[in-house]
């Protein structure tokens, strides 16, 4: 049979959005609590500085989905390295979720009133492919390629600027009476059924889920991301968009909303219990910096620490003149509150470790 006769016919969802959701209620107040708990964090803690944290957990989950094996650990240690003389020594897998990582940051950092188009589409699935033979980076797919979605031909691909148009339109539609978890859960069915990309497009999905709740209104940032659930849940995550390829009916349908809404309900109080482990932490730290080197110390480096828990003295690129930072350092190390990873040698620089903060990356 030829692979045209069996692409997958877009559509949208053939389902009442309006219907009764089981799990939505539930999903809805986890939401909440997580976009309430990430409000009440310290003014140092807000902004980017979780948000580095989560986003790390992120790329390596998401990466882990497609057979890419990199721990969030392994992704901050890859940052220290760049700009070093060690380069040589990264592994491939531990760059492409870094690649991954620096498509997540790209998608947060677009401005709420921008809309998402093809164009940003293209931007970060450049970043995340860079470099990969046949990838083709910031390009849709064109015949004769056929894309494969759940292990079956996507889309035809001369139809895939079209289909992806009105995608985006959907998902800038006011989500209305269904609310915002509903139809983010349905846009991302949508874009992996459409599989625009050569490649990349399990990642890229997940990557606009967090960028959609914020613009549908479910939370105040786009920090909300689902791939550590969704990992542990893969074989359910793939049966169920393999159903709606194969079948899509409206029970199809049915069943993968009420799956997405239970994975945001959990991954959301998952997140919430996660950030008072953070303030936890970030009290200990503070509390012990304050001790050993003081206020100015304090001011300058917690912040930092609490971004990249790993790091050396130019990564910390702080406006204090070096001898002063490496002063406050020795007095960090001698109260334990951070301890030297590897020494430096020549032009090799000296990386530390903040233990407590280090832990926060313990999990996917």
């Amino acid at each position: 049979m030829a692979a045209k006769e069996t692409c997958y016919v877009y559509r949208r969802p053939p389902i009442d959005l309006t219907r009764g959701w089981a799990g939505l209620s539930a999903a809805t107040a986890a939401v909440a609590r997580f976009d309430s708990a990430a409000a009440g964090l310290p003014a140092a803690l807000k902004g980017v500085t979780f948000r580095d944290l989560l986003f790390r957990m992120e790329a390596s989950s998401s990466s882990a989905i497609e057979g890419v094996e990199a721990s969030a650990r392994q992704l901050l240690m890859d940052e220290v390295l760049v700009g070093t003389d060690d380069l040589a020594s990264r592994d491939e897998q531990v760059r492409e979720a870094a690649r991954s990582l620096a498509a997540m940051h790209a998608a947060a950092d677009l401005p709420a009133r921008r809309p998402l188009t093809p164009s940003f589409l293209f931007g970060i699935h450049a970043l995340l492919m860079e470099g990969v033979a046949g990838a083709h980076p910031g390009k849709f797919r064109k015949p004769p390629y056929v894309g494969y979605a759940a292990g079956r031909p996507a889309v035809d691909s001369q139809l895939v600027p079209k289909c992806v148009d009105d995608l985006l339109g959907f998902m800038a539609e006011d989500p209305g009476s269904e609310g915002p978890l509903v139809r983010v859960a349905l846009a991302h069915a949508l874009f992996e059924l459409i599989h625009p990309f050569h490649d990349g497009n399990g990642r890229i999905g997940r990557l606009l889920m967090p960028l959609h709740l914020m613009r549908a209104g479910a939370t105040a940032e786009p920090n909300l991301v689902l791939s550590g659930q969704l990992y542990v849940h893969r074989e359910d995550y793939r049966q169920l968009l393999a159903n709606l390829h194969k079948r899509g009916t409206s029970e199809d349908w049915v069943a993968w909303v009420e799956f997405m809404l239970e994975i945001m309900k959990e991954q959301a109080l998952e997140h919430a219990a996660f950030f008072r482990l953070i303030r936890q932490r970030f009290d200990e730290v503070s509390k012990a910096t304050l001790e050993a080197a003081g206020q100015r110390a304090a001011g300058h480096l917690l912040p930092k620490l609490l971004a990249t828990p790993a790091f050396t003295v130019p990564s910390l690129r702080s406006d204090e003149n070096r001898v002063t930072v490496h002063k406050w350092l020795e007095k960090l190390v001698a109260a334990k509150v951070i301890k030297v990873e590897r020494a430096g040698v020549r032009r090799r620089a000296t990386i530390y470790v903040c233990p407590a903060l280090m832990s926060l990356l313990g999990r996917k």
